[in-house]
């Protein structure tokens, strides 16, 4: 299951698993894709056992897990929370280009023209970015057709734009943008990552933090792109 660790059953909380038995617990279940990197203790975290059962745990998308695999400047300012009303609302007045906020679950997630935007707690990508772009103010409104390329990119070629701010996976919706500006541009962004949060929806197989890690940098790479146009 994409986004998640696996946590061992029949060892004490306390002891911690060697990186040869998670690759073997790993071995034993088909299906089940774990990067090289939650193989390192840093981001694993052991549970004890219960029956011989494997548990799935989601990985949380903290600063301490997400910035070390930054591939920009986008996300170095990085607001994180649990639980948020939404992320529109996480960024300060003073946040710096480029700045990322990230939640596990919008409780009053919102897309475009007022609709409610639905997400799986801990199992979809709901961010907001912030833009300082130049003018004129009258071509801003292309970036919400930036952010959706930069989310088609990084999904890959099952992805097709539905224009002006959704991406297809295999011909259903599976992520929306909202961009709102005031003096700056604010760059919502939500995907839904392994599950399906409403009916017809789709959704994208994928290691939610190698997905938020790459939209990030397609994103900093469309901006300036379309800066330099």
């Amino acid at each position: 299951m994409a986004g998640a660790v696996l946590v061992g059953d029949g060892l004490a909380g306390n002891d911690p698993l060697t990186r040869h038995e998670l690759e073997n617990l790993v071995d034993e279940q088909k299906g089940i894709a774990v990067g090289q990197d939650l193989l390192d203790p840093g981001p694993v975290q052991v549970l004890g056992r219960r029956q011989g059962a494997l548990t799935l745990i989601p990985v949380q998308l903290s600063p301490d897990v997400v910035l070390p695999r930054l591939r920009g400047s986008f996300g170095r300012e990085y607001h994180y929370a649990a639980e948020t009303a939404s992320t529109q609302l996480m960024l300060p007045a003073d946040a710096s280009h480029g700045a990322v906020a990230v939640a596990e679950h919008q409780t009053e997630g919102r897309g475009r023209l007022g609709r409610v935007w639905i997400d799986e707690p801990g199992a979809g990508l709901s961010f907001s970015v912030v833009l300082y772009p130049p003018p004129p103010v009258s071509r801003w409104p292309e970036l919400t057709l930036v952010a959706a390329r930069a989310v088609a990119a990084a999904i890959g070629e099952r992805a097709a734009i539905d224009p002006p701010n959704d991406v297809l996976v295999d011909g259903r919706k599976a992520a929306g943008i909202l961009a709102e500006a005031s003096e700056r541009v604010v760059v919502g962004i939500g995907v839904n990552v392994g599950t399906a949060p409403w009916p017809d929806a789709g959704h994208v197989d994928a290691d939610r933090l190698d997905l938020l890690v790459a939209i990030l940098a397609e994103l900093e790479r469309g901006y300036n792109h379309w800066v330099r146009d």
